[in-house]
């Protein structure tokens, strides 16, 4: 179970720019919230499904992947928690995907177990505290339509991972591969890697091979993208495979290598570059309650109210310089701050 501090740090990642609601803190500090399937919820439906061994992590990681997915985030959402054990976890999975198709799953763990059992929910929340109406997307009416409308999708998102289209093959869409089981050091993520494309291989069309598959995996939050590019081009390499650590939308570095293995150690070790540093934004709001900037300057404290809304005490100063609804407006307001007192300086 996550401590209020460290779910504090967590959502403040996600960049929503919005509270929670009470009843999704509620749903997190209950102690049964540890390993199982969760489930995300936008309006009437059920948008994405996932399984983790720490499901309050996990679960609102992948709420902040899909949340700015949506064209309309003023939309209710809701989550789902079914707790379970371990080795069920796939089967859950496989078998909630299957039989809900939710929009951003465009993969699944296992074809064979995803006729086996439903995973059972045991307890629902809203999501934010601003939200106009409710989700209703675990009612017992949605859920029906639901897997009803899926059961009668032919071409449901999750087929988009195990097989690729076999009328355009060089456009097969990127897919997310889950690396839970799997210690993310190079060889390990590299035989991951190998295993998805065998996979997908044997499910293309035997005439064409794909010039580019593009996969990606996630390493301590960063998003790790190895593609296999193939060429016909005179004097260019048959196969090289290039390589992307990005972080929060900002690609971190970068590179080509004629070995899969080179490029995963490469794009694993630029991921932890980038983690070992200090203070990797404009400004940084530490645990210790500091404010400092990227180069290590101190600037003053900050701290939150009851409500969770955020403020900024300069250095030397007793007063409140800046109050907030949101981390990201504050941090925002502090940088600018910051240099109309550089300018100040150097007028």
């Amino acid at each position: 179970m996550l401590t209020s501090n460290a779910l504090f740090h967590l959502w403040k990642r996600q960049v929503f720019l919005r509270n929670r609601h009470d009843e999704l803190s509620a749903l997190l500090g209950c102690s049964w919230v540890h390993i199982g399937i969760y489930m995300i919820g936008c309006a009437d439906r059920v948008v994405y499904i996932g399984q983790s061994d720490q499901l309050s992590q996990r679960s609102i990681d992948s709420l902040g992947r899909v949340y700015h997915r949506v064209p309309d985030t003023s939309l209710p959402w809701s989550i789902a928690f079914a707790p379970c054990a371990y080795d069920d976890m796939d089967e859950h999975e496989s078998a909630a995907i299957r039989a809900y198709a939710p929009e951003f799953n465009t993969s699944i763990p296992s074809l064979d177990k995803s006729h086996g059992r439903m995973p059972v929910i045991a307890g629902t929340a809203q999501i934010f505290a601003d939200q106009a109406s409710r989700s209703i997307a675990f009612s017992p009416e949605n859920t029906k339509r639901q897997i009803e409308a899926a059961a009668t999708n032919a071409a449901p998102p999750w087929r988009k991972g195990k097989a690729l289209p076999g009328d355009d093959i060089s456009s097969a869409p990127e897919q997310k591969f889950d690396l839970r089981d799997v210690n993310t050091s190079g060889r390990d993520l590299v035989e991951a890697l190998s295993s998805q494309r065998r996979q997908a291989r044997r499910r293309s069309a035997p005439t064409q091979r794909p010039e580019r598959i593009k996969t990606y995996v996630e390493h301590r939050g960063v998003e790790i993208h190895i593609d296999e590019v193939r060429s016909n081009e005179i004097g260019e390499p048959n196969l090289v495979f290039e390589w992307m650590a990005r972080s929060y939308g900002k690609v971190i570095a970068s590179g080509r290598e004629l070995d899969k293995a080179t490029a995963a150690n490469k794009a694993i070790d630029a991921a932890e570059e980038h983690l070992a540093q200090p203070y990797r934004f404009k400004i940084n709001l530490c645990d210790d309650g500091s404010v400092v900037t990227r180069d290590g300057e101190y600037l003053g404290t900050w701290k939150t109210d009851e409500n969770g809304h955020p403020s900024f005490t300069p250095d030397g100063e007793t007063e409140v310089l800046f109050f907030e609804m949101w981390i990201g407006v504050l941090c925002q307001k502090i940088a600018e701050w910051h240099d109309a007192q550089d300018q100040i300086q150097i007028s």
